[in-house]
């Protein structure tokens, strides 16, 4: 099912042609406190993560007499290592890996443009497959503690680009909805979209990159 899902994401991508393609990279560090259950009790877990991840994205507009319409669409492979441990209780340490997979899928309305910088509305969504391998390091969690799921969520966004050269970078607003989980296609259109709608939140975001 998943090569499906991924068949379905790139091609529209690959019918764009080499025009607007661009690539960008994005490397993490964060430190905090979990929580887990070891033999009956919830002990505190202080962890370290860091993630990489790499993004393909294409970008390509057209100019109609309402205004310029553009598609935009990315493909990241997200690579998480997360290190938990404590000094204070016997246990050993231990870390998860987890590979994903987020595709995502944007239809943008340009409402002002000039030759270096254009503010856009759009609709769209992005995925994120997870359960494409993960491996854990440990005795004392099990397969359910780990967090395998796919997930699509629908959003609705204002942002601003500007381009210098070939780099450019574009603050954006994004209203989302719940993001749905599924293991099959199916269970995408079986959902309560008036739930999601309801249990919505507003977030920021910042994109740069280089452009081929």
């Amino acid at each position: 099912m998943k090569k499906y899902i991924f068949l379905l994401v790139i091609f529209p991508l690959l019918s764009f042609g080499q025009s607007g393609i661009s690539m960008s990279g994005l490397s993490q560090f964060n430190t905090g406190e979990s929580i887990v259950l070891i033999d009956g009790n919830i002990e505190p877990l202080a962890y370290e993560q860091r993630n990489n991840s790499i993004t393909l994205s294409i970008f390509r507009g057209r100019k109609f007499s309402i205004g310029t319409i553009a598609l935009k669409g990315d493909i990241s492979y997200s690579i998480e290592k997360t290190n938990y441990f404590n000094e204070s209780i016997p246990i050993n340490d231990y870390e998860i890996i987890t590979r994903s997979l987020v595709p995502s899928l944007e239809v943008l309305y340009i409402l002002f443009q000039s030759k270096k910088a254009f503010l856009y509305s759009s609709l769209g969504s992005y995925a994120v497959i997870q359960n494409l391998n993960i491996s854990e390091e440990t005795h004392l969690v099990t397969e359910d503690f780990l967090s395998k799921y796919n997930s699509i969520t629908p959003f609705a966004r204002i942002g601003f680009q500007v381009n210098s050269g070939r780099f450019f970078i574009n603050p954006f607003i994004s209203f989302e909805l719940e993001k749905i989980n599924f293991d099959s296609a199916d269970e995408i259109f079986t959902v309560d979209l008036k739930e999601k709608i309801e249990n919505y939140s507003i977030k920021t975001g910042l994109s740069f990159g280089i452009m081929f």
